[in-house]
């Protein structure tokens, strides 16, 4: 069920340099283990990742495996991942990294990608940031920041993954550039925040690109011992 975000959204821990806002479905955030400047890390990371997959020129990335349609990416003892593309990808990312690994892998429709960035991060765990609603409120926080961005609505109910411990978040932003579908995972572990972010134009969403093709890759989206 869409969760309308309105003009004023009670997050109390987004009430910091940005204002109110609240949503209709209000998500109350509870006091983390976490410190506040980890908060902040954490928030600044993750509002930075889901838009900057896509704002680059491509340059041809190396990965372990682009056999059929799995993309895994492995980097010394530093990283590892991979995902189930709905097709054979070709990824590549950008010339000046912002992040320890960023890649980007379009589909075959104008608008359609999933961007991949990996950063270190001093919390040790999602649940020690919060709970999959209270991370989504963040999301939605940090994508209203965003120069831009005139509004933004929650799709599914976010949740936690059993076997990832990731948090998948479903939104849409409409902004200046038009109006875009995303679908998150976001995945914290041995101290490298993971998030993988699906675009696709809304125009195209269910339509030209189907719903359950795009759920189906996030879901397929993990960390792999490394």
């Amino acid at each position: 069920m869409m969760m309308r975000l309105l003009a004023t959204v009670i997050v109390a821990f987004a009430l910091q340099e940005v204002g109110a806002f609240s949503l209709n479905k209000a998500v109350s955030i509870s006091s983390c283990t976490t410190s506040e400047s980890n908060r902040k890390d954490f928030i600044t990371t993750i509002s930075t990742a889901a838009a900057s997959a896509f704002l680059f020129n491509p340059q041809v990335v190396t990965a372990e495996d682009t056999s059929s349609q799995t993309f895994t990416r492995i980097k010394d003892k530093q990283f590892a991942y991979s995902i189930v593309l709905p097709m054979e990808p070709s990824p590549t990312n950008k010339p000046l990294q912002t992040h320890l690994d960023e890649v980007n892998l379009p589909m075959n429709i104008k608008g359609y990608t999933y961007g991949i960035t990996v950063d270190p991060i001093r919390i040790n765990s999602l649940r020690d940031f919060g709970t999959p609603n209270e991370v989504a409120a963040k999301i939605v926080m940090a994508e209203l920041r965003r120069d831009g961005i005139l509004d933004v609505t929650v799709g599914r109910d976010p949740t936690e993954d059993e076997v990832t411990g990731g948090y998948d978040v479903e939104y849409i932003s409409d902004g200046k550039r038009g109006k875009k579908h995303f679908v998150t995972r976001t995945i914290v572990k041995a101290n490298k925040l993971y998030v993988l972010t699906a675009q696709v134009k809304e125009v195209d969403w269910n339509s030209a690109v189907s719903e359950d093709e795009v759920w189906n890759a996030v879901r397929s989206f993990k960390v792999l011992e490394n």
